[in-house]
């Protein structure tokens, strides 16, 4: 059955589950402090053949409801989300160049917003070391600058060219992408966030990719931070036959017969615009104490105002 999904670990396990042997992909299992943690680690070419995703390894962290946290449980998170994306972060980023973090999607469509949502609990801070180098020396925070490039029907831009136009500029030493991604379990929506060191081409979740934003296109290591925010309908259809029914229908099929109705749409959360604020925070979070070790979280929320 075709599923539509960004996880790398959803495809995986689908694949164990009929070839437990199969050759190229390696996935296992740790903790986060309050979280679990889940490495699929696509090895070579036959890795990369039966996942359809580049080699790399993409590391994927459990969160729960973050909305429905108390606030000592959420900074716990928070700083364990720190350690789980810092050695990433350290494998990349080696001298003292700026990180540029770029927030993908349309701020207008709530469940495509969680980029944006992210850039704005950012740290920004490539100005002050422009124009203010003493306060900047100071503070003791890495160079970091940010953008939020917009979608393909807003700017008639590909987000990809404007990243890359940005990146000549600037030469960033790496970049973090932000984005939406989707999922082919309910149980994920905007409670599993994935991290990979390959890069991603936005929207290929939903059947709409577009160009990719990655090292070899831009030239510079780019690390993905991405959260499920949808499900294809057809995939959750098909799914839930199969479990109920022991039928093994294919999504394809069913998202064929729906495209000639209105009823060719993806799932989203109900209270998706305080999900998608809570979500984006969280990242932005993470990412400010991953960058900036020396920080406490108190300092940082202090700075983010």
């Amino acid at each position: 059955m075709q599923i539509r999904t960004d996880l790398a670990i959803e495809i995986c396990h689908d694949i164990l589950s009929h070839n437990s042997k199969a050759e190229g992909i390696e996935c296992k299992k740790g903790l986060c402090g309050p979280m679990v943690s889940e490495e699929v680690h696509i090895q070579n070419e036959k890795g990369e053949k039966l996942t359809g995703k580049p080699a790399g390894r993409y590391l994927t962290l459990n969160t729960g409801k973050l909305w429905l946290d108390d606030r000592e449980l959420f900074r716990e998170k928070v700083l364990a989300f720190r350690e789980f994306l810092a050695p990433l972060l350290e494998r990349h980023l080696k001298g003292n160049g700026s990180v540029l973090v770029v927030g993908l999607g349309n701020r207008s469509i709530t469940a495509d917003a969680v980029g944006p949502a992210a850039v704005k609990s950012l740290l920004v801070t490539r100005h002050l070391r422009v124009e203010r180098p003493a306060i900047f020396e100071d503070l003791g925070l890495w160079n970091v600058c940010a953008i939020t490039p917009g979608v393909l029907g807003q700017t008639g831009i590909e987000s990809a060219h404007i990243v890359k136009g940005v990146t000549e500029h600037i030469k960033p030493e790496a970049i973090i992408v932000i984005d939406a991604l989707a999922s082919r379990d309910l149980d994920r929506l905007v409670s599993t966030i994935q991290i990979s060191d390959t890069g991603l081409c936005p929207g290929s979740g939903i059947g709409n990719g577009r160009p990719a934003l990655n090292e070899r296109e831009l030239g510079v290591p780019v690390i993905s931070i991405g959260t499920p925010t949808v499900v294809d309908a057809a995939t959750l259809a098909a799914d839930a036959i199969r479990q109920f029914t022991g039928d093994d229908l294919d999504a394809e099929e069913i998202r064929r017969e729906w495209s000639r109705n209105p009823l060719n749409f993806f799932v989203t959360p109900k209270e998706t615009d305080q999900i998608i604020n809570v979500m984006g925070t969280f990242i932005g979070y993470g990412i400010n104490l991953a960058l900036n070790r020396s920080l406490t979280f108190e300092d940082m929320l202090t700075l983010v105002g």
